[in-house]
C-alpha cells in the first residue's frame, strides 16, 4: 500500500500522478485500495478533478484517465519554457542534415523532460510508406520505423531516464560543481553497485568535450548525441540531441555529429543571448566537416 498525505490537495496530486501513470486508468476502487483511501473520499476527489477537465470517466469500465485539461497547463508550460519557439528551425534543420531525429530537453527537478522532438525525413518516409501500404501500395521503408524509439518516448512532455540518455547525462555533468555530487547522492543511478568515481569521470569528461554520445542504452537499444544549451547566465538550460537506433551508418563519424549538434545547441544559445557565443571569432557557418557531413547524412536512403 503506497503512502499518501492527508491533506485533500495532496492527496488530489497523488492520485493524479498515480493515474498519468497508468496508461489503461484505474477505477475508484483500485485507488482505494493502493492508497488506503477511504471510497468515498476517492469518490469526492475523483469526481472534482473530473469536473474541472483534469480527469475523464469511461462509463463502460468506471475507469479514470488524464483529462485534456492537463494538456493545456502542460501547452502553456511549455509556451512559458520559451525553448519551443526559438529552437524549432534549428531542430528541422538538424533532423535534415542527419536524418535522426532532434529532440531538446530540460532538467525538471529530478526529470528530464522532453519538450520538443523533430522526427527525421526517413522516419516520416516510413510513416508515409505505411500509410500507403495500408492502402495497397508497396512499402519501400519496410521495418525502418522499428530503428526509431517507441511513441511513449517520443511524444512531448515525456519523462526520460537520467544516466542513460544522453540529455540526461549533459543537463547533469553542467550542474554547479558543489551540486553534482549532491544530486547524484539524492537521485542515485539505478544501476547496482554503480561507482560514483566512474560516473563522476564520466560527467567530466562530458563536460570537457562539450557533448555526450551514448552508443548503447540497455532499455531501447537506441544512439544519441546531445550537447548543452547556455543561456545569457552562461547556465546550462536545456540539451539538444540527435537520436535513433544504434545500427544506422550515420554513427560512425562521431566528431563530423558532434558538430553538427554542437553548432545546434549553439544557434539556439545564440537565440537565448548567450555573450560568450556572440563574439567576432566564432563564425556563424558550417565549416568543411560538418557541411559536407550533412550533405551525406541528407543522401543517406536505407535500402528497401
Amino acid at each position: 500500500m503506497s503512502h499518501v498525505p492527508t491533506n485533500s490537495l495532496d492527496r488530489a496530486l497523488v492520485l493524479l500522478d498515480a493515474i498519468a501513470a497508468t496508461p489503461d486508468g484505474l477505477t475508484n476502487i483500485q485507488i482505494s485500495r493502493e492508497f488506503g483511501i477511504a471510497p468515498s473520499t476517492c469518490t469526492y476527489i475523483l469526481s472534482r478533478l473530473e469536473k474541472e477537465g483534469y480527469l475523464v470517466r469511461e462509463k463502460s469500465t468506471g475507469k479514470y484517465r488524464i483529462g485534456l485539461k492537463n494538456v493545456i497547463l502542460g501547452r502553456t508550460a511549455l509556451q512559458v519554457a520559451g525553448f519551443r519557439s526559438v529552437s524549432e528551425p534549428t531542430l528541422y534543420r538538424l533532423a535534415i542534415d542527419t536524418g535522426l531525429a532532434a529532440n531538446i530537453a530540460v532538467l525538471q527537478g529530478s526529470r528530464v523532460v522532453l519538450l520538443d522532438r523533430v522526427e527525421g525525413p526517413p522516419f516520416v518516409k516510413a510513416a508515409l510508406g505505411e500509410s500507403d501500404e495500408d492502402r495497397g501500395a508497396p512499402r519501400s521503408y519496410r521495418g525502418f520505423k522499428s530503428d526509431y524509439l517507441g511513441r511513449d518516448r517520443r511524444d512531448i512532455g515525456s519523462e526520460l531516464p537520467i544516466y542513460t540518455t544522453a540529455m540526461g547525462r549533459v543537463l547533469v555533468a553542467h550542474l554547479p560543481e558543489a551540486e553534482v555530487e549532491a544530486f547524484i547522492e539524492h537521485e542515485p543511478p539505478p544501476e547496482k553497485g554503480a561507482r560514483l568515481d566512474k560516473l563522476l569521470l564520466e560527467l567530466q569528461k562530458v563536460r570537457q568535450q562539450g557533448y555526450c554520445l551514448l552508443s548503447f542504452e540497455p532499455h531501447n537499444e537506441s544512439c544519441a548525441l546531445a550537447a548543452p544549451i547556455f543561456d545569457a547566465s552562461e547556465t546550462v538550460k536545456a540539451a539538444v540531441a540527435v537520436s535513433c537506433r544504434r545500427h544506422l551508418p550515420v554513427w560512425k563519424d562521431e566528431n563530423a555529429l558532434s558538430e553538427l549538434v554542437k553548432e545546434a545547441a549553439w544557434e539556439i544559445s545564440c537565440r537565448l543571448h548567450y555573450p560568450k557565443f556572440l563574439n567576432a571569432s566564432r563564425v556563424h557557418t558550417r565549416n568543411e566537416l560538418t557541411a559536407k557531413f550533412a550533405s551525406e547524412c541528407r543522401a543517406f536512403r536505407r535500402p528497401s
